[in-house]
């Protein structure tokens, strides 16, 4: 015979399992890739890109370096718009590799970041507050995006992908009853990032973080990252990929995979990128020099670093020479760097990022004053 105290232990389970049933039965899952136009921000190629989470369109794996192929695999800068009245919004998710790096959390590397444009216009991060797991499927809930709306209207959201994994399959829920739709994706003339693992998000603690994504959300400018992480080094191949966007600015950010023995390529590949580019477009054209922020602690450091930048300078003075127009620069000094800006001494932690995105900001009032 079942004890008093064994029937009502069961009766709890019975119930509780039914909430959680009953819950999840309650979710509408809706998938970005699923819907009829292109909903995926921050890529060309939409056409081309309709059933994944890639920033290359699938045919550059016959054209460009393995490693780039792969690397552009990985979701940096891409994010995904929608309009939902939702107080909650949950998504779930996989990934294909490692969740963390030893120096970048997984946060960063495989996270995701949800801002919220509230009735004032107003931008505001949605907190997660710990209600997220990464195991096999990721799970993320915003909960509680109660800012004063008026008549439920709802907040037109932004949902940043992560930083330094492919995406294999994403879904975005919100409660029955609730309406979630998504905004198309930008046609827009876009600011065009061509980098290394810094453009790329190494090593933000959270994907909204990254100065590209920094800079998107404060200037309302779309931006294509087209950064790879160890492997930003010039290359003609990526300069005939840049070229088919007819952007509003190409920033070209790859001295810090350009230093030590490499330097001797820069001179070259610049000019050949800038011809390129010029052949198919007049938007301006920002180049970047390395910022060495830990130049404090390594004499040999300093000296690489330099070395790189007055390659650089060097290939700036001989296209304007030749007559080459729309040509911008950005200095070591107007990054700004500091001990305090970097993880390991190679990466910029979430101040350094700060730090960027604040010099490119300056920049681009320079360039479209």
């Amino acid at each position: 015979m079942i004890s008093e105290s064994t029937r009502k232990a069961f009766t709890l389970c019975v119930l509780a399992l039914g909430s959680i049933l009953f819950a999840t039965a309650q979710t509408k899952w809706l998938d970005p890739l699923q819907q009829s136009q292109p909903v995926v921000q921050g890529r060309w190629w939409s056409d081309e890109l309709r059933s994944n989470y890639h920033r290359l369109p699938d045919r550059a794996k016959e054209h460009v370096r393995a490693a780039v192929w792969n690397l552009s695999r990985q979701s940096a800068g891409l994010s995904i718009r929608f309009h939902s009245n939702a107080p909650s919004i949950r998504v779930r998710y996989r990934v294909t590799g490692g969740l963390s790096m030893f120096h970048m959390p997984s946060t960063g590397v495989s996270g995701l970041d949800l801002y919220a444009t509230d009735a004032d216009g107003r931008l505001r991060w949605c907190a997660s507050r710990f209600n997220l797991s990464f195991k096999d499927t990721i799970n993320y809930e915003f909960k509680d995006i109660t800012y004063f709306t008026g008549e439920d209207r709802g907040y037109d959201f932004e949902l940043f992908l992560p930083l330094y994994n492919e995406v294999a399959w994403m879904e975005i829920g919100v409660d029955e009853g609730r309406e979630l739709h998504f905004l198309p994706a930008s046609t827009e003339a876009p600011i065009v990032v061509y980098g290394t693992s810094i453009a790329q998000g190494a090593c933000a603690s959270r994907t909204g973080m990254a100065w590209t994504n920094i800079v998107k959300r404060e200037t309302a400018c779309p931006l294509i990252n087209l950064g790879f992480s160890g492997n930003g080094l010039l290359e003609e191949e990526v300069f005939n990929y840049l070229a088919e966007i007819p952007a509003k600015l190409f920033i070209i950010d790859c001295l810090p995979n350009l230093s030590t023995e490499r330097t001797e390529f820069i001179y070259d590949r610049l000019l050949r990128g800038v011809d390129i580019l010029r052949q198919k477009s007049q938007a301006p054209i920002l180049l970047v020099e390395h910022n060495y922020a830990n130049g404090t602690s390594s004499q040999q450091a300093v000296d690489w670093y330099t070395g790189s930048n007055a390659e650089q300078r060097r290939a700036y003075e001989a296209l304007l020479a030749k007559g080459v127009t729309g040509l911008y620069y950005l200095s070591h000094d107007e990054l700004a760097f500091t001990q305090e800006s970097m993880v390991e001494g190679v990466h910029p932690n979430d101040l350094g990022m700060r730090q960027y995105a604040d010099a490119y900001i300056r920049k681009l009032a320079e360039i479209f004053p």
